[in-house]
């Protein structure tokens, strides 16, 4: 039995620019941290030769090729994973919608448990590579690279988004004083609303010749934004998500909402200092930078939504569990 641990992350600065319509002519790149708010996958052998797969719902077929989901499906194509296999996947919070990373984390998690399943492990550039394989040229969904790396490599990074379509990866080093800062800072709220991001997506790819010195101004603020970090500059790095917030917005008209638009206007004035809709846009979870003395007047104005304790992580996706049970004969 193999399991896998594959982390969510939250995005602060550069989303939109790792999309390929983009930075194949610019260069992107986006600063982001994983949590610790998983996608499980659980990979054990079968005694026949069927494919069992467990998520939402359950599908047992005797061919790969019959299988609805189009993520297992395409997995254990590219893995080579044919027969004899049951499959299970866990999230620590409903996948759908939520600005997480959650359908990128679930894809490099189960190409990583896969690939271990097979005896051909894979490394983290491997498996994120892997995963845009699957969801962008594969499948065609209308998303960036930006999760699958995020959820192969974890911890707090840099990922530039290369003209030559290469990703270069960069840790962003912050002492331990100024990472805790950090994290009693950041607050995470549900907005109870949910989308599919590639909706989101879909219309700001259209758009990104008439967005690109807006995307540029994303870009700038994922490669300036470093320093603040670092520094522990808590301030600095929510008044710089506000401008980021007022960018995103001209990205699309379904980034955001009246109620959405409520709900920061609440936040500010209960004290953050800025903030974002985490993933796309449109719903899922709002993140705010909020100083600790602030924090209790942020959760009275923002009652009527659940608030989701997290902390930062510095890993990314990993093996938990890879167990093989040793048969003997019988006497």
């Amino acid at each position: 039995m193999i399991i896998t641990q594959t982390p969510l992350r939250v995005s602060f600065f550069g989303g939109g620019t790792d999309l390929p319509d983009y930075y194949l002519r610019h260069g992107g790149a986006v600063l982001s941290t994983t949590i610790d708010k998983y996608i499980y996958i659980v990979v054990k052998p079968r005694y026949d030769d069927l494919v069992v797969l467990n998520y939402s719902e359950r599908e047992t077929v005797e061919r790969v090729e019959d299988i609805k989901h189009n993520i297992f499906r395409e997995a254990l194509r590219l893995t080579g994973v044919s027969r004899s296999v049951e499959i299970t996947s866990i999230g620590d919070i409903p996948s759908s919608g939520s600005g997480l990373g959650s359908s990128s984390a679930f894809t490099v998690g189960l190409v990583n448990a896969l690939a271990v399943f097979k005896g051909e492990p894979l490394c983290q550039r491997e498996l994120a590579e892997a995963a845009c394989r699957i969801e962008i040229d594969i499948l065609g969904e209308p998303i960036g690279k930006q999760d699958q790396y995020a959820a192969a490599f974890g911890g707090l990074k840099r990922y530039r988004f290369n003209t030559s379509g290469e990703v270069d990866v960069e840790a962003v080093t912050v002492g331990s004083e100024a990472y805790l800062a950090l994290q009693r800072a950041c607050r995470l709220y549900y907005t109870n609303m949910t989308r599919r991001a590639s909706t989101v997506l879909s219309e700001q790819k259209s758009r990104i010749a008439a967005t690109a010195e807006t995307l540029g101004s994303l870009a700038s603020l994922a490669e300036s934004m470093g320093a603040a970090f670092e520094r522990g500059d808590i301030e600095a790095i929510g008044r710089a998500l506000d401008q980021n917030w007022t960018e995103k917005k001209k990205l699309s008209g379904k980034v955001t909402s009246g109620e959405i638009d409520e709900i920061y206007r609440r936040g500010l004035d209960a004290g953050a200092y800025g903030g974002k809709l985490l993933g796309a846009g449109g719903g899922g979870f709002f993140l705010f930078v909020c100083p600790p003395e602030c924090q209790a007047r942020l959760r009275t104005s923002l009652s009527h939504l659940r608030e989701l304790p997290v902390s930062f992580t510095r890993s990314g996706t990993k093996v938990i569990m890879n167990f093989e049970e040793q048969v003997y004969p019988l006497a």
